[in-house]
């Protein structure tokens, strides 16, 4: 309770707020906007900014009501977060708007989305099963191949001297000497590739898993809220390039409307590991510390490209960025040694 809101929980994940905007601060709001538009008004016979307000505000005093209204919420909403110790995960929801009556205060409410607790679940529940990697004969052949087909050289056929052409032109001298050693090499690449590859296949299925044991549901307004701002980059994005958008989908063999189910599922997606690591990251008691962090920023540094404004590096917000980066590095890592390490013991 404050003395210009009260708060309800209407569910885990919604709270709301019912708003009273004193009179007195209202109309000196939309005092303020009607003599912004009194200096700015021309009415024949009168010179510029000297018309009386009593002609001018019937015609414009609705519109100013509701500026004034709009101009004074954010303020209102802000403040009753601040003090409730509330972040949203949405815009807000706005439920009831006044009639912007003169001489009543003015009752609005809205609807405030904020992300639910949550709690890492049993983790020992999470079964990843790892794949033995082999490479066939015939996927050695369709390397070979590929090599052939993508490499100028003076030999066609894949032979020994094709091979000695295919060694020098990649660099591997020291490494293969011959044919079947390039068998060897590529073989061995191939594995690596595979293994790679899979190893990323079950760290996303684990991930999968934790976030489905620990329960971890996005409202849905959040959802949205991030699937429309996916849209609003998209759409910057192709205007920023001179691509028209439905150039762009009939290229793509793709609908709008497919694009929005797509950005909705990745949301989701990028919402809920975004909660589960935080809520390890808690859990698990992890943190960063200043040399790391330091560590962190030297190396964005080395790689940054020319014409970098190094002044950026000194800012606190921007340091507290990337150290959540890291954070959240640390906790995919951790969660990843956890899971696949217990794994690979088996």
């Amino acid at each position: 309770m404050s003395d210009f809101y009260t708060k309800k929980e209407i569910s885990k994940d919604t709270v709301e707020f019912k708003f009273t905007i004193p009179n007195k601060k209202f109309r000196e709001e939309y005092q303020k906007l009607l003599n912004q538009e009194l200096t700015k008004t021309d009415i024949k016979g009168f010179r510029k900014g000297k018309a009386p307000s009593d002609m001018v505000e019937p015609q414009i005093g609705g519109s100013l009501k509701i500026q004034a209204f709009e101009k004074l919420i954010p303020d209102v909403i802000i403040e009753a977060l601040e003090k409730e110790k509330l972040e949203p995960i949405a815009p807000p929801e706005y439920k009831e708007f006044p009639k912007l009556e003169d001489e009543k205060d003015l009752e609005f409410v809205v609807n405030i989305t904020v992300m639910p607790e949550f709690k890492v679940g049993d983790l020992k529940k999470v079964k990843v099963e790892k794949e033995k990697v082999e490479i066939k004969d015939d996927e050695v052949e369709k390397a070979l191949e590929n090599i052939r087909d993508n490499q100028e050289t003076k030999e066609k056929e894949i032979n020994e001297k094709w091979a000695k052409e295919i060694i020098t032109l990649l660099k591997i001298e020291n490494e293969v000497k011959n044919l079947a050693e390039l068998r060897v090499h590529l073989k061995d690449a191939l594995k690596k590739q595979k293994e790679h590859m899979l190893h990323h296949k079950l760290e996303d299925e684990a991930l999968k898993q934790a976030i489905t044991i620990s329960k971890i549901e996005i409202p849905q307004p959040a959802i949205k809220f991030e699937a429309e701002e996916r849209e609003r980059a998209f759409i910057a994005d192709m205007q920023k390039r001179g691509v028209k958008i439905e150039q762009f989908l009939k290229s793509n063999n793709i609908t709008m409307e497919k694009m929005r189910e797509l950005w909705l599922e990745d949301a989701k997606q990028a919402l809920q590991t975004d909660i589960f690591l935080k809520t390890y990251i808690k859990e698990r008691e992890l943190s960063v510390t200043d040399e790391e962090l330091k560590e962190k920023i030297e190396g964005i540094k080395k790689n940054a490209p020319d014409g970098t404004d190094f002044t950026i590096f000194e800012n606190e917000q921007w340091k507290e960025y990337i150290k959540g980066i890291e954070l959240k590095e640390k906790a995919f890592e951790s969660f990843i040694k956890e899971i696949l390490g217990r794994t690979e013991k088996k």
